[in-house]
């Protein structure tokens, strides 16, 4: 009859094997360094870290306590890989910033927050249109020029290097005058959770 312990990742082998690789790699531990450090053979973990071995209960608890993670850890799926948006990549289609850019960068099935590359020309949108979330917050980083944010009736100039954080269930709208401006919005939650009708001055 098969041992339970023994089977307990069979399933997940290389679920397992990755992210203890993972763990290893982000603490810069070589195979030979764990090896010692938790008393398990270099061959074992390298198969282990393969998928090629299963690893049984007790030896998942080993090597939860080695890295300090709760052992739940390695039986969850794992999360959306990072995505990297070059500079030349971000505002593809767009005739050299001829016209307002906007694209968000997080994957679609992100729940917590929402990330926006966005590029505004000169005396940018003509119109400004107003927004008012149900809950959250927002933050806005300039990387180059300078965006006016108005938060109800004060008026914040976030130039280069600048940011400015503020509750998103407050009017708030943002918009360039004399330079263009390039910059980054972090929503939490997302646009289009819990948000209120838009309006226009």
């Amino acid at each position: 009859m098969p041992n339970k312990e023994q089977d307990f990742s069979r399933e997940n082998d290389s679920t397992v094997g990755a992210k203890i690789r993972a763990l290893r790699r982000i603490r810069g531990l070589s195979l030979q360094q764990m090896s010692q450090e938790t008393g398990m053979s270099y061959s074992y973990l390298s198969g282990l870290e393969n998928g090629k071995h299963s690893v049984s209960i007790t030896n998942l608890q080993r090597i939860a306590k080695y890295f300090d993670v709760d052992m739940v850890y390695f039986l969850m799926p794992s999360g959306a890989v990072p995505k990297v948006f070059r500079k030349e990549e971000l505002f593809r289609g767009n005739n050299a910033f001829a016209d307002i850019a906007y694209r968000v960068i997080t994957p679609e099935k992100t729940s917590n927050l929402q990330v926006s590359y966005v590029y505004l020309p000169p005396d940018e949108p003509s119109e400004r249109h107003i927004h008012k979330h149900g809950k959250g917050q927002e933050m806005l980083i300039t990387l180059d020029g300078c965006v006016c944010v108005m938060v109800e009736e004060e008026r914040y100039r976030i130039e280069q290097g600048d940011c400015i954080v503020f509750d998103a269930n407050i009017e708030h709208v943002m918009y360039t005058e004399e330079q263009p401006a390039t910059f980054v919005i972090i929503s939490s939650p997302p646009y289009g959770q819990n948000i209120l009708p838009t309006t226009h001055e």
